[in-house]
């Protein structure tokens, strides 16, 4: 009988989608469901969870929108958030991350870190041989924002994931989505070009 009640007890444990309903959402949303569920069966393991703290997307668009809105050109110090949408351990961590750039436009152009990947898209690659690593930045601009926020303030995102659990071609559609899907969930009023083909390696 005790045998029976802790299979029972066992068959009764929430999934995944069930016990993080709100992680699930946004991380769809923001890197397409297949996606997502390539990305899960790559980490798969027995004690796969959630790693972030409930984050809608309207809440990240609304954070986001935000802290633009109140910046001005003349200000000498702010402090500009990041942001964790999605964030997944299992046999290896999968992060991601969003915020405005601390960095202008002009400096990343300018600057050897970055390289141009097409369209508006600037990468730094930062990955190795047991990691995928980049970063990301483009110009987006906020209606309602100074003009010179969309060059002064580019919006930064970063995927980081296992290599040895995760193939490059899953990774670079990790980033291209969430690229994608912030763009236009922010409603870059400058409509940013990011390429389809976008490509993370050098």
């Amino acid at each position: 009988m005790t045998a029976l009640t802790l299979l029972a007890g066992c068959s009764e444990e929430p999934s995944l989608r069930e016990s993080s309903p709100m992680q699930w959402k946004t991380c769809d949303a923001l890197f397409g469901p297949k996606n997502m569920t390539s990305l899960r069966d790559a980490l798969k393991s027995d004690d796969l969870r959630f790693t972030s703290e409930e984050l809608s997307v309207d809440d990240l668009r609304n954070g986001l929108t935000g802290e633009v809105l109140e910046w001005y050109p003349t200000a000498k110090y702010y402090s500009l958030k990041e942001y964790i949408p999605c964030s997944l351990s299992g046999d290896t961590q999968f992060t991601s991350t969003v915020e405005w750039a601390k960095d202008s436009l002009e400096a990343v152009q300018s600057s050897s870190r970055w390289r141009h990947s097409g369209g508006d898209v600037y990468v730094d690659n930062n990955s190795a041989a047991l990691d995928w690593d980049a970063d990301v930045i483009f110009p987006c601009r906020i209606t309602g924002a100074p003009n010179e926020q969309q060059d002064w303030i580019p919006l930064e995102l970063r995927v980081q994931v296992g290599a040895l659990k995760v193939s490059s071609e899953l990774y670079e559609r990790l980033v291209l989505s969430l690229a994608q899907s912030l763009r236009d969930e922010l409603n870059c009023a400058n409509d940013p070009e990011i390429p389809a083909d976008l490509r993370i390696d050098r």
